[in-house]
């Protein structure tokens, strides 16, 4: 019997935003007109401001030998946009497109707690039936999911355990070869941009890690971010979306505990042991 997973908790922990998305077949008979009656009901839970984005252009994971092909639909409607619903707390967004739904956990300021995956996963789920039920009321189709899709971002500012580009190998274990007492890999670098995968197989999907350094907004502060992604999609269509996506959570939580330093997980997140 495998040993108990040991649970990853901090005081103050790193994750910035979480983003969950669902991937369906597009909706072609879902049009602008039908976003009204959305947001009225969005707006009943606080979803007060709306913003029209570009849409987001899918993105599935294939595999040489899974031995089937991906579709791609073609369509005389126009394109169509993305849509924010803002909250009027303005640290969760639902997106809208005729083929994605999307649910976005965001701090909004350095004090805000992190609610933890349950919570944000119980919201997500929430309003994704909600919609599901709202397109199938409007008459315009049914939602059928093609992929899921699990996002974390994480940041570790300027002064909190690194100080330039040269201290990396205190941060990230896959750079610690780098970190040399006298004359680093890293001495006088001015951006980091590293980005690999791995095959996620019991997810049918992959996880995709990037590390960058960035100016984090509005505070204007060097930051270290790091990004993991998984996306896939069970083979068997009943398989439960609750538990492929804390599946995923646990593949993202594996990578996280062996790439950051042990420094910088107790001292400056202050590991809960």
């Amino acid at each position: 019997m495998d040993a108990p997973k040991k649970k990853l908790d901090f005081v103050h922990p790193p994750v910035d935003e979480v983003v969950l998305s669902v991937l369906f077949k597009p909706l072609s008979r879902f049009l602008a007109p039908h976003l009204g009656a959305i947001w009225q009901e969005f707006k009943k839970d606080g979803f007060v401001r709306i913003v029209e984005r570009p849409p987001v252009n899918p993105t599935i994971e294939v595999f040489p030998n899974q031995g089937e092909e991906t579709e791609f639909e073609i369509s005389n409607v126009p394109p169509f946009s993305r849509i924010w619903f803002i909250h009027e707390d303005e640290s969760k967004i639902l997106q809208v497109q005729r083929d994605r739904f999307t649910f976005n956990w965001r701090r909004t300021n350095p004090d805000q707690k992190y609610p933890g995956f349950s919570a944000i996963f119980e919201t997500f789920e929430d309003f994704y039936n909600r919609f599901g039920e709202m397109i199938k009321n409007l008459g315009i189709g049914s939602v059928a999911p093609s992929q899921y899709e699990l996002t974390y971002i994480d940041q570790l500012m300027c002064g909190d355990g690194w100080n330039t580009l040269n201290d990396i190998g205190k941060v990230y274990n896959l750079f610690t070869d780098f970190q040399q007492p006298n004359d680093s890999f890293w001495q006088d670098a001015e951006l980091v941009n590293f980005r690999t995968s791995f095959p996620a197989i019991h997810l049918r999907g992959r996880l995709h890690l990037a590390v960058s350094n960035r100016i984090k907004m509005p505070e204007q502060h060097q930051t270290l971010q790091t990004d993991f992604t998984v996306r896939g999609f069970p083979k068997n269509t009943k398989y439960p979306m609750e538990m492929w996506f804390k599946s995923a959570r646990d593949q993202i939580r594996e990578k996280f505990t062996s790439m950051f330093a042990e420094d910088i997980q107790i001292q400056v997140w202050e590991r809960k042991q």
